[in-house]
């Protein structure tokens, strides 16, 4: 199990919010069990949920919906469909997506803070703009996906970030924003091949591990980054890689 600061904060954080999770599922939500919903549905169960009884929406369909700025009160969404629903502008704060399908999905500009989503299926799945401030995203697939100029701290271990593009993303650790020790973004065994990082801020990040084969790099900043046995095989832009220098543990892939 990857341990990190970021993880002890993280589990901390969700202690204080799993309790009402669990009691709004005790009050008679129950899992929709791949059940269909149209937007007037999630709308009324939304208006009767509050964050201490969260609507329960595990299992169910809600792909293609339209449900761009929607509050969804912490709703736990444990293994629901979101093919292609437009989330843009939501506000998901400490939302449970853990196991959801949501490839092709539109989350730009939403508010994914403390939100839950190990191995959830993001692939092609748009984060533009989007916040997701100590986020849980252990074992998720973003292949593909696009989190450009997205405000990112949390954990991507053992994440698929295939191909995945990151232009501008900050996921750089926020000294005055330190509530609970120093806070970063945990990339540790993550597969970053290929991702475009173009002028991601990545300064503290965990690359423990990662596979950053054929990424382009070019104007990043790895200032203090952990880069202890990262795979750094035919990486782009690496003549323009910021505070390499200051970086941490890093040692030059070995001609292939």
């Amino acid at each position: 199990m990857v341990q990190s600061p970021v993880l002890l904060m993280l589990l901390t954080a969700l202690v204080s919010w799993c309790a009402p999770v669990a009691a709004g599922q005790a009050a008679g939500a129950g899992a929709d069990s791949g059940r269909t919903l149209t937007r007037a549905q999630v709308l009324d169960r939304l208006a009767h949920a509050t964050e201490q009884t969260p609507a329960d929406f595990s299992g169910a369909n809600l792909s293609g919906l339209d449900l761009s700025g929607v509050d969804f009160k912490r709703a736990n969404l444990t293994g629901a469909r979101l093919v292609g629903t437009n989330c843009t502008h939501a506000t998901m704060f400490a939302v449970t997506l853990n196991k959801a399908i949501a490839h092709d999905a539109d989350f730009s500009h939403a508010v994914l803070d403390v939100a839950v989503m190990r191995g959830t299926d993001f692939e092609r799945a748009k984060f533009r703009d989007a916040s997701l401030y100590a986020t849980i995203l252990i074992g998720a697939d973003l292949t593909d996906a696009d989190l450009s100029g997205a405000r990112i701290i949390g954990t991507f271990a053992n994440a698929k970030l295939v191909r995945a593009k990151f232009v501008g993303t900050n996921f750089g650790a926020d000294p005055g924003n330190q509530p609970m020790g120093v806070m970063f973004t945990n990339f540790t065994d993550a597969d970053l091949s290929g991702a475009d990082l173009t002028d991601a801020n990545l300064r503290k990040a965990s690359l423990v591990r990662a596979n950053l084969t054929g990424a382009n790099v070019a104007g990043a900043d790895v200032t203090g980054a952990d880069l202890a046995a990262a795979i750094l095989t035919s990486i782009r832009g690496l003549d323009m890689l910021k505070g390499l220098d200051r970086a941490k543990n890093y040692q030059p892939s070995p001609p292939r």
